[in-house]
């Protein structure tokens, strides 16, 4: 999955089917409920959270496979966040699939692909990002 707006490097598919566990974080509640809203409709359990500490504790809790993160999310703007939520994963001393990592970012000045892909995203969606393709990289994850 490919195009100006769009980039997907590390493409997986989920290892299990059900449940399909979707966190997006947005800053903006009312774009990130809207996405959440329409993924439930679709069927993916889909939840929204705008700040960074919860979208910490519900990834622990709650064991999302695919994240959504708008690059906004976070005091720093610095991609810090998603930095975060690996180590969170990779520290847990579960046997766990890391979440495939989708970053909802800005222009390619604010936010290039390179820094997305060095920051530990998965790949990454410019925003305003229309919900179809989020919708298409899920169906792709949950392929199997």
């Amino acid at each position: 999955m490919r195009t100006e707006r769009c980039e997907i490097w590390n493409l997986r598919t989920a290892p299990l089917a059900e449940p399909r566990r979707v966190l997006i974080a947005h800053a903006d509640s009312s774009v990130g409920d809207y996405f959440a809203l329409l993924l439930a409709m679709r069927g993916f359990e889909a939840v929204q959270i705008g700040e960074a500490r919860s979208a910490l504790r519900l990834l622990r809790q709650w064991r999302p496979q695919v994240l959504f993160v708008d690059t906004l999310v976070g005091d720093a703007h610095d991609h810090a966040l998603v930095r975060q939520l690996r180590a969170t994963v990779a520290g847990d001393g579960e046997e766990i699939d890391v979440p495939l990592t989708i970053a909802l970012a800005a222009d390619r000045t604010r936010d290039p692909a390179d820094a997305l892909h060095e920051a530990g995203y998965d790949g990454f969606c410019r925003k305003p990002c229309p919900v179809w393709w989020l919708y298409d990289v899920l169906k792709c994850f949950y392929a199997r």
